[in-house]
């Protein structure tokens, strides 16, 4: 029997691939007093990790299923992770999560699809293109969220303070927000409104200058 020769391509991990992938775990996992490895450590010395067990004390509420979802992404080097909260909420997991930007973003996107509908575009279209705008934060949401994670993280980890009161600056620049959902809501009404009166005074000064 004749053995495939080293020069052929393998789908299987080399041991240095794998003892590679085993130390970064080790390092997602690991716990050390304050005096051993400060919170500045796990963001500057090594950005690339993403430091597990600092991520509930950013995300609270479900913050194990973030856990979950953030390694495994680490783990496999992915961006795309499907979330269902993000795709079905049309945006309001956005504001829930406390991405403030990208909820007045998505608002703005809304009022658009409404303008157009309004000025007589074909609807199918923009139902298209909203079901795309939807799939688009399911998948990338999780993504999305961790951008969040990594930039409040390395807020925190530069400010000043003692370990305990960096964490304490993570946990206030994460949590939830239900009063942002609500807002995001009175937003999108609002914005909506004002691109249907634009649209008919638009229309309206066309047709007065013929």
């Amino acid at each position: 029997m004749q053995f495939a020769s080293e020069s052929e391509p393998s789908g299987l991990a080399s041991p240095e691939q794998v003892n590679e992938r085993l130390r970064q775990f080790w390092r997602l996992r690991r716990h050390a007093e304050p005096d051993e490895i400060t919170f500045a450590d796990q963001y500057v010395d090594e950005p690339g990790v993403v430091p597990i067990d600092s991520i509930k004390t950013f995300v609270g509420a479900n913050g194990t299923y973030y856990d979950e979802r953030w390694r495994f992404m680490e783990w496999r080097d992915r961006r795309r992770n499907w979330n269902w909260a993000a795709a079905l909420s049309f945006g309001g997991w956005l504001a829930y999560r406390r991405m403030h930007l990208a909820a007045a973003a998505f608002v703005i996107w809304l009022g658009l699809l409404v303008a157009l509908a309004v000025s007589g575009v074909l609807l199918w279209p923009l139902v298209v293109a909203q079901v795309i705008a939807l799939l688009a934060l399911g998948v990338y949401g999780n993504a999305l969220y961790m951008m969040r994670f990594r930039r409040a993280a390395l807020e925190a980890a530069q400010g000043e303070g003692q370990h305990q009161d960096r964490l304490d600056a993570l946990a206030r620049a994460g949590g939830t927000s239900r009063l942002g959902v609500y807002l995001m809501g009175i937003a999108g009404l609002a914005v909506a409104a004002t691109a249907i009166g634009i649209t008919y005074w638009v229309r309206g000064n066309i047709l007065l200058s013929y």
